[in-house]
C-alpha cells in the first residue's frame, strides 16, 4: 500500500470512529427531549384562578313607611337580607312593631334622621348631631335596637354639610357610628320614577362593582320601587351575586373611594 492509499485508509478509520463515539450522545439527548415532553404533557394544568366573590347590599332609606311589610314580604322569599335607614319620627304606633320585624327578619338599622328637614337637621353641625342622636335614641328606647351606621340625608357630598362635615363623622365613629355612602342609585325618589326607569338606573351601574351599594327607598310614594324589586333581586342573582347587610360590607361605602 502506498503513502497516499495508507494516509486515505486512517482517515477513514477515523471518522468512522468519530461517528460510532457521536450515537451515544445523541441517543441521550433525543432520550432527554422525548422525557421533557413527555412531563411537560404529564404536568398538571395550573389551578384556575379562585372565583371573585360577589355581593350586592340593598339599602332603603326614608322608612318605616305603609310599604315596609310588603318590602320585608318579598326579602324573605328571595331570602336576601337589607339594610334600611329610618326617619326616628316615623317610628311611632304600628310602625315600632314593623321596625321590630326588620329586626327579627335579620336585617340591618341603620339611622337616617329624625325629621328630615334640610333646614333644620343642617342648619349646624351640633343640629345634625342633636338630630341624630335623637333618632339613635328613638331606636334605643323603643326597641333596644344599637345602629352600627348613619346616613346623610342626601349623602355625604350635599352642599349643606360639606363645611363641618369631617367634624361629623368624627364624632360618630367616636360613638360607634360610621357613616354609609351608595354607589348604585335606583333614583327613585326623583321626579317621577317608573319601575323601567329603576330597573335602567341600577343596571347602568351595579356591573361595575364586585360589591355594589344599591340606594332606594321605603316610603308611601315608591310603589314603583316595591315592583321592580324581585326584578332587581333576580337579575343579581343571576348575575352571581349574593345578599348580605352592609356593615358586613369589607369597607364602608363612601364617596369617591
Amino acid at each position: 500500500m502506498n503513502r497516499k492509499k495508507m494516509i486515505a485508509y486512517l482517515g477513514g478509520v477515523l471518522c468512522l470512529l468519530c461517528f460510532l463515539l457521536l450515537i451515544p450522545g445523541m441517543l441521550f439527548l433525543a432520550g432527554s427531549s422525548v422525557n421533557t415532553s413527555s412531563s411537560q404533557v404529564n404536568s398538571p394544568e395550573p389551578a384556575e384562578e379562585a372565583t371573585v366573590k360577589k355581593v350586592a347590599y340593598l339599602t332603603f332609606d326614608d322608612g318605616p313607611s305603609v310599604l315596609t311589610e310588603e318590602y320585608l314580604k318579598i326579602l324573605e322569599k328571595e331570602k336576601v337580607k337589607a339594610t334600611f335607614f329610618l326617619i326616628g319620627e316615623q317610628i311611632e304606633g304600628e310602625m315600632v312593631e314593623i321596625v321590630r320585624k326588620e329586626a327579627e327578619q335579620g336585617h340591618e338599622i341603620g339611622l337616617h334622621t329624625y325629621c328630615h328637614q334640610a333646614n333644620k337637621i343642617y342648619a349646624s353641625g351640633e343640629s345634625y348631631c342633636e338630630d341624630l342622636e335623637k333618632t339613635k335614641r328613638c331606636l334605643s328606647q323603643k326597641l333596644n335596637i344599637v345602629p352600627k351606621l348613619f346616613r346623610f340625608p342626601w349623602g355625604s357630598a350635599n352642599a349643606y354639610v360639606r363645611s363641618y362635615k369631617q367634624e361629623i363623622i368624627e364624632k360618630m365613629k367616636e360613638e360607634g357610628l360610621e357613616y354609609a355612602d351608595w354607589n348604585v342609585s335606583g333614583e327613585d325618589s326623583v321626579g317621577y320614577p317608573s319601575v323601567s326607569s329603576i330597573l335602567s338606573n341600577i343596571r347602568k351601574d351595579y356591573t361595575k362593582y364586585n360589591d355594589p351599594v344599591l340606594l332606594l327607598h321605603d316610603s308611601a310614594t315608591c310603589r314603583p320601587t316595591l315592583e321592580a324589586l324581585p326584578c332587581i333581586i333576580q337579575e343579581l342573582k343571576e348575575k352571581g351575586y349574593s345578599f348580605q347587610t352592609l356593615s358586613k360590607r369589607e369597607k364602608p361605602c363612601h364617596f369617591g373611594e
